[in-house]
């Protein structure tokens, strides 16, 4: 992929205020091969500072044997990215409210010699009754699992440059058109893939979590889930 494509204005710019690690599209990335560097991303996804926000935000820890967290198996299982494992589980789950949502969030952590390694984070929000199945992934990246799905033009050819809206329902071309959707979605770092499984609607990105991330996830997937309401069946 070029990385000095004018069209892309997110391209080798920091995702650091996303919550991501490295450059956009200059460094981890899906399918890439683990190296020093991403050991030092890795470690760096701050699990005291995501404890501590969640417990001054009032979220909880959920248990392995409760419901929530066969939720997150079942989205780790079905996450869009190619190299997930039986290795792979998820990670430090904590549950809670943001606005009028209840969020589900974790990292997706493979097993190593030195322990657990977080290489993606999700967040996860229930998903509207009725709602379409739908995927929404960044042009920049090779969409895993979507052999099946249709991608719904979206009328403004900036954000079909930069992001996918895919489905094999036709409600996801009235989402694709959707302003507020459109809106969030230029407004990002095309650094997220999300996608519907589980009875959730759920956005993930390359390393750990981190509050800032949290945080950013939260407000993109209320603007998701409002568009999805809207489109309900």
């Amino acid at each position: 992929m070029p990385t000095d494509d004018p069209e892309h204005p997110h391209v080798g710019r920091p995702q650091r205020a996303f919550g991501g690690p490295g450059r956009n599209g200059l460094g981890m990335t899906r399918g890439h091969r683990r190296g020093v560097a991403d050991d030092v991303f890795a470690s760096s996804a701050d699990r005291p500072g995501v404890a501590d926000w969640a417990w001054r935000a009032g979220w909880t820890r959920v248990e392995a044997t409760g419901p929530r967290y066969g939720v997150a198996q079942e989205l780790v299982r079905s996450a869009p990215v190619r190299r997930i494992d039986a290795d792979h589980r998820p990670r430090d789950v904590i549950a809670g409210s943001a606005g009028d949502l209840d969020l589900l969030a974790f990292d997706i952590a493979v097993r190593a010699r030195t322990g657990a390694i977080p290489e993606w984070a999700v967040t996860a929000v229930p998903l509207p009754d009725g709602a379409p199945a739908v995927r929404v992934s960044p042009a920049r990246l090779w969409s895993h699992g979507a052999q099946e799905l249709t991608q719904a033009a979206t009328g403004d050819d900036a954000l079909d440059r930069r992001w996918r809206i895919l489905g094999d329902d036709d409600r996801v071309a009235q989402l694709a058109g959707d302003p507020a959707l459109q809106q969030a979605l230029l407004a990002t770092d095309d650094g997220d893939d999300i996608w519907t499984a589980a009875g959730h609607v759920a956005a993930l990105r390359p390393d750990g979590h981190r509050p800032q991330l949290l945080e950013h996830h939260a407000r993109l997937l209320a603007v998701v889930h409002r568009a999805l309401t809207r489109y309900a069946g």
